[in-house]
């Protein structure tokens, strides 16, 4: 069971708890009780993603500083067609933990890329048309600063 408390970071705990309030006692919101003028404030860092058949994955909207982050624009695309295949299957196993169990997840991970690394947390939440099934995530990034790998 999923426990709000595990989530260290102000502002994706600032973020679940407008999920939380949207989803008025039900298990999730639908995509209709998120308003993006209500999170202005984290708009760059939200992306909205498709729930596909046979667990692929298509985004809806990828947060522009998550775009510039991993150096990929996702919008419109699926996980399919993300440019590194080795990363396909792993990104898989994490996005369907919240449409598998209809909870949310939150992450902290390590993304290195040439002689630097950061530390980034990510929080995924599960959207349902029937406050029941999931049929669309939204994910925020919350990207710390770059450190040199040593």
């Amino acid at each position: 069971m999923f426990d709000p408390e595990t989530i260290a970071n102000a502002r994706l705990r600032r973020f679940f708890d407008y999920w939380d309030a949207k989803r008025a006692g039900r298990p999730m919101p639908a995509r209709a009780n998120i308003d993006p003028l209500e999170f202005s404030w984290a708009l760059g860092d939200v992306s909205l993603i498709d729930v596909l058949p046979e667990g692929d994955f298509r985004w809806r909207l990828d947060g522009s500083n998550s775009a510039a982050f991993f150096g990929t624009e996702m919008q419109g695309r699926r996980l399919s067609e993300y440019p590194h295949p080795q990363f396909i299957e792993p990104m898989r196993a994490i996005l369907m933990r919240p449409v598998e169990t209809g909870e949310p997840v939150f992450i902290t991970r390590v993304y290195a890329k040439d002689a630097r690394r950061w530390n980034y947390d990510s929080l995924l939440l599960p959207l349902g048309e029937d406050g029941a099934h999931v049929d669309m995530l939204v994910q925020m990034l919350d990207i710390g600063r770059p450190h040199a790998t040593k």
